[in-house]
């Protein structure tokens, strides 16, 4: 717990003075800091946009993870093989995936750039309407395993003699996954989709080492604007005003999500 409470702690009165990353003073401030962060539209957009993109990646990635748990549990041949496959972008750093396709897309030494014209489609790192996708389908190739993960593991616990009463009633396969698998996957897919929203909403690694936010600022999240203010800036105490801010959006989110998974205190699932 201290591990956890001392940094909040102390981000938390760093916001409330004007520590700078040349400075050893940091005078008093007040709630100053707070009164930038809350009018500067910056934030509010590097906000919007890392709200879209968790969106985004969750209702793609939630339904792509799910559909691979239900191919890989019908133990098809080659199911072992697939299933270990499925796993590995996850063990990529998210910053060497961000190198690597930043050497892909370099118009002079990179392949995908030739390739991607041969079908019609240009993807350039100074555009905003192809980096935002290209961000998006990164970002799903690498975490849909996450998901796919957690809801294989929900299938698990789908008892086997739901499936065979659902095969005595001659329930089609369709029928089978609205009756028997959605009430019981229902909380595991919330979870699911909950958890990855939370990890989403910090993305940092590979946005900052493909765009750098960029071209302007149409892909700077919170944490890439929290990030530059800190150090390019150097205004830890703005930061960390942004950071406290941010910390408070979520926390206020947490118990409004985790309701709809596990219900109101009080009431039993049926």
């Amino acid at each position: 717990m201290l591990l956890v409470a001392a940094p909040i702690a102390y981000g938390v009165w760093t916001s409330l003075t004007r520590r700078t990353l040349s400075g050893t003073d940091a005078p008093f401030a007040g709630l100053a800091n707070y009164g930038a962060v809350l009018g500067d539209g910056a934030f509010w957009h590097s906000l919007g946009f890392t709200a879209a993109f968790t969106a985004a990646v969750v209702v793609l990635e939630v339904p792509l993870g799910f559909g691979l748990a239900l191919l890989v549990n019908q133990r098809l041949p080659g199911h072992r093989v697939l299933f270990t496959a499925l796993l590995l972008p996850i063990m990529v750093a998210p910053s060497l995936l961000g190198v690597m396709f930043r050497l892909l897309l370099n118009g002079d030494i990179g392949a995908l750039p030739a390739l991607l014209a041969r079908f019609g489609v240009s993807v350039s790192l100074f555009d905003p309407s192809s980096v935002v996708p290209l961000l998006v389908v990164l970002d799903v190739l690498q975490w849909t395993p996450f998901t796919f993960l957690i809801l294989y593991a929900g299938l698990q616990g789908v008892p086997a003699d739901l499936y065979e009463a659902a095969a005595v009633d001659g329930a089609s396969y369709v029928r089978t996954l609205r009756s028997v698998v959605a009430p019981v996957m229902g909380p595991v897919l919330a979870s699911a989709a909950f958890l990855r929203a939370i990890d989403a909403f910090r993305t940092f690694d590979v946005v900052y080492v493909l765009t750098g936010g960029g071209p302007g600022t149409s892909t700077t999240t919170a944490s890439i604007y929290i990030y530059k203010t800190a150090f390019t800036d150097g205004d830890f105490g703005i930061a960390s005003a942004a950071s406290v801010v941010l910390l408070l959006l979520l926390i206020g989110l947490v118990p409004v999500v985790v309701r709809r998974i596990v219900g109101k205190p009080g009431e039993g699932r049926r």
